[in-house]
């Protein structure tokens, strides 16, 4: 399954496969993958290479990884739409410790101790002497007012 030859990083092979394992129904939203020594021998590479694999699937947001229990498939939430002001700056980044606690569900709070790692945030800064706004990246769908 592995190409070596195809000039493509072995862990991107390997998360393009997990991946394709995702979206071909194999694991489902919520369904725990695999361990990485399981997937390891799956796909006859290190774990290292299996943990790199998985660090760009947490990137993408197709998985979440949770400290001693493994990774699960990311559930696709509902985004809600947020009205963004013209002129209004919006960045987008990784969340603070502080953040990713305030900004959990409960359940994520008793299960994660937070949001899950690789969930981004808006900090949407509608203009002068306003409040900035940090948003969740994956519960939120960003609406620019006014015209286009």
């Amino acid at each position: 399954m592995i190409d070596y030859s195809s000039g493509v990083p072995v862990y991107r092979q390997v998360a393009n496969a997990i991946r394709d394992d995702i979206t071909a129904g194999r694991y489902r939203p919520g369904a725990w993958l695999p361990s990485e020594a399981q997937l390891a021998q799956m796909y006859e590479v290190g774990r290292d290479t299996v943990r790199e694999a998985l660090a760009y699937l947490r990137a993408e947001g197709m998985i979440t990884t949770v400290r001693k229990r493994g990774s699960m498939v990311a559930a696709e939430p509902i985004r809600e739409p947020y009205p963004v002001s013209p002129g209004a700056r919006v960045i987008s980044r990784m969340p603070t410790p502080d953040e990713r606690r305030d900004l959990a569900t409960s359940a994520e709070l008793r299960e994660f101790g937070g949001m899950p790692e690789g969930v981004p945030v808006f900090e949407v800064i509608p203009g002068a002497r306003k409040h900035r706004k940090v948003l969740r990246g994956d519960y939120v769908e960003l609406i620019i007012d006014g015209p286009s």
